[in-house]
């Protein structure tokens, strides 16, 4: 075998073995509106330069057919990438989205892990649909439930996520009547001519504004943006790349 057939051989095969992975990752993992999130598309990225670049690359440099370490030489190539690839497919498959959370003007992106750590109830979890909005935590009306919530959201991020074991089912009944009043969400639209033009791009995609529609921050693994929530559906229509600031109230 010449190294040009060997070098074209690992790179057909590993740009099959990437493509597989790229419609889990799209079509399991991060469907709509979740895939384009900076954080996955950093570790995808890495995936694919060291699956099609770096693996093939390697086999280009080192092969040579009467060489007589030659297979030791490709199994430690193999060996590298394999082992290269599992670790970036575990931190793309380690933080998917398995429960949507709404809790105060925010919806919050659970992965399996903070699903674990918080305790969900495993009802909520029995049909994990990334774009439905699953779970609520009910919003502490007195003083004496904040304290409640304070005491047992021991760390540093968001209480919700210390909070699963008070998550209710985010039926629709409940989430029809979230936060009627969102009329500053156009404020922040103005404030920008490039979110004025995203804003613009999609309601013409979606061919107008439904008034079903309710805008809320996102809370993905640092990716800030708003979610475009549809009320009587419990559904994520889409993810703009507009950030609303934090605990955002639309009052």
């Amino acid at each position: 075998m010449t190294k040009r057939n060997a070098f074209l051989i690992h790179l057909g095969l590993s740009i099959l073995v990437f493509s597989i992975l790229l419609m889990l990752i799209i079509y399991v993992w991060y469907p709509a509106p979740y895939f384009d999130m900076e954080y996955r598309m950093k570790w995808i990225k890495l995936i694919a330069f060291v699956d099609i670049v770096i693996g093939p690359g390697l086999t280009l440099l080192v092969f040579k057919p009467d060489k007589p370490s030659i297979r030791f030489d490709m199994s430690v190539i193999l060996a590298l990438q394999l082992s290269a690839l599992a670790w970036g497919v575990w931190n793309v498959w380690s933080v998917h989205p398995v429960l949507n959370v709404y809790f105060e003007s925010q919806i919050y992106c659970l992965d399996s892990k903070d699903v674990r750590l918080s305790d969900v109830e495993k009802k909520l979890l029995s049909t994990p649909m990334p774009d439905k909005l699953m779970a609520i935590l009910p919003y502490p009306e007195t003083i004496e439930k904040k304290t409640e919530y304070l005491k047992q959201a021991k760390g540093d991020r968001p209480m919700v996520y210390y909070l699963g074991h008070m998550y209710e089912a985010a039926a629709t009944d409940k989430t029809i009547s979230l936060n009627q009043n969102q009329s500053g969400f156009m404020s922040v639209v103005e404030a920008s001519e490039q979110h004025q033009k995203q804003w613009q791009d999609f309601i013409s995609a979606y061919q107008g504004i439904n008034s079903d529609w309710r805008y809320y921050r996102l809370n993905c693994i640092g990716d800030d943006r708003t979610a475009v929530f549809n009320r009587k559906t419990n559904t994520i229509e889409a993810v703009l790349k507009i950030r609303l600031p934090i605990y955002w109230e639309f009052q």
